[in-house]
C-alpha cells in the first residue's frame, strides 16, 4: 500500500505535525511519502527520517509528474489547494480530502468554496477536525455521505516526554503557540495583552512560530510599548519546555480547525483561555479555561487566575485531567489505517 501526503504549505506547525505523526506511526504497515514545496518542513522531515517527495509549484502538472514517478495508490491532500489539484489528476487512484482548518471562505458562495465542492464531489471521502468545519461549510449538504469528523491524534504522554528532553530556567505568565498569520489573529493578542499590562505592568509573555505578519505584528507591539513584557521567539521545532514554564496559555484565533495547541497547553497543566471559534468548544471548558467573545472576557479571566494562586491550581489540575480524557492517538491512527485499507480494497 502506498500513500502519498499531498501538501501545499512548506512550512511546519498543527496540519503538519498531524501529517507526521500519521506517517511515523504507520510506517511499519504502509509506505508512505510526504509531497511538499521546498522551506523549512524539509529539515523537519529529515530529522524525523520521513520520505518525502520536493515539488516546485502545488501545481497539477507536479503532481502528475510524481504520481508518474511515485506510483501512489492513495492520495491523501491535507488542504483546499492540494485537494484541488488532486482532484483533477487522480485518475482511478481514491483520494482523501482534508480539511485541518475553517477558513472564512468555507462560509459563503465564491470561487474557492465551489471549486471546493468539486474536489469534494471528487473525492473518496471527506476528513474534518471538527464538527464545526461541516456546520460552517455553505455547501457541505451536497457532500455530507462523504464527510467525516476524525479529530486530531493526540498524546498527553508525548507531549510531556518532550518537555523532559530539554527544560528552561526561564518563567513566564501567557505563552502563545502558533504561526503569526490572520488566522491567529496576533493584533488582538496583543490589545489583550495591553490591556491586562494596565493591571498587570510587569506582565511577561511569549509567542513562539514565525509567519507571514511577523514585520507587522512586532511593529504593532512596539506602537503598544509591550516591548518589555511581549517576546517573539520564532519558530521551535519543540516548543513545549517554553510552554511548560509559562502559568497560562492564550490563543486568540479568528478561526480554527481542531485546536491541537490547546490540547497541548492542556498536558502541561496550562488553563486556556481562547477564542469561542472552530474546535476548540470541544478542547475547552469552564472548568480548564475559558472560551471568550470579546476582548474584555480575554482580560478579566487573565487577570483573575493570575492574580489568585489558588484558582490557578484549581484549573491546573482540571486542565490535565481534560488533556487525559481527550488523549485519542491509538484511536485515530486505528481509524485512519483502517480507512486506507477500506479505499484500496
Amino acid at each position: 500500500m502506498r500513500v502519498a501526503h499531498i501538501i501545499n504549505s512548506n512550512m511546519y506547525s498543527g496540519l503538519e505535525n498531524v501529517v507526521c505523526t500519521i506517517m511515523q506511526e504507520l510506517q511499519k504497515e504502509i509506505d508512505m511519502i510526504y509531497v511538499t514545496k521546498k522551506g523549512p518542513i524539509i529539515e523537519i522531515l529529515k530529522e524525523k527520517k520521513l520520505k518525502y517527495y520536493i515539488i516546485e509549484k502545488m501545481t497539477p502538472k507536479e503532481i502528475k509528474k510524481f504520481i508518474k514517478e511515485w506510483q501512489p495508490d492513495l492520495l491523501h491532500a491535507h488542504d483546499y489547494t492540494a485537494s484541488l489539484i488532486c482532484a483533477l489528476v487522480k485518475g482511478k487512484r481514491p483520494v482523501i480530502d482534508h480539511l485541518h482548518h475553517n477558513g472564512p471562505w468555507l462560509k459563503k458562495i465564491n470561487p474557492k468554496s465551489l471549486s471546493f465542492l468539486y474536489a469534494g464531489i471528487r473525492a473518496n471521502k471527506i476528513l474534518t477536525v471538527s464538527n464545526s468545519i461541516e456546520k460552517e461549510y455553505c455547501l457541505s449538504k451536497m457532500i455530507a455521505k462523504k464527510m467525516q469528523v476524525i479529530g486530531n491524534p493526540v498524546s498527553y504522554n508525548k507531549i510531556n516526554e518532550k518537555v523532559n528532553k530539554k527544560k528552561t530556567e526561564k518563567k513566564y505568565d501567557i505563552c502563545c503557540i502558533g504561526r503569526l498569520t490572520e488566522a491567529k489573529n496576533p493584533r488582538r493578542f496583543l490589545s489583550v495583552i495591553k490591556e491586562v499590562k494596565e493591571k498587570m505592568p510587569t506582565i511577561k509573555v511569549i509567542w513562539i512560530g514565525s509567519g507571514e505578519m511577523y514585520e507587522e505584528v512586532l511593529m504593532y507591539r512596539n506602537k503598544l510599548k509591550l516591548e518589555e513584557n511581549v517576546e517573539f521567539l520564532g519558530f521551535k521545532e519543540n516548543p513545549y519546555p517554553d510552554l511548560a514554564a509559562s502559568k497560562l496559555f492564550l490563543l486568540t484565533s479568528s478561526w480554527e480547525g481542531y485546536g491541537l495547541v490547546a490540547f497541548e497547553a492542556l498536558s502541561l497543566g496550562l488553563p486556556c483561555i481562547v477564542s469561542n471559534v472552530g474546535g476548540l468548544p470541544n478542547i475547552v471548558d469552564k472548568n480548564c479555561g475559558k472560551l471568550c467573545n470579546t476582548n474584555e472576557e480575554f482580560k478579566t479571566k487573565i487577570i483573575e487566575l493570575l492574580t489568585d494562586e489558588n484558582i490557578l491550581l484549581k484549573y491546573s489540575k482540571k486542565a490535565i485531567e481534560k488533556a487525559k480524557q481527550l488523549d485519542n492517538s491509538k484511536d485515530y491512527l486505528t481509524k485512519m489505517n483502517n480507512l486506507y485499507k477500506e479505499l484500496l480494497k
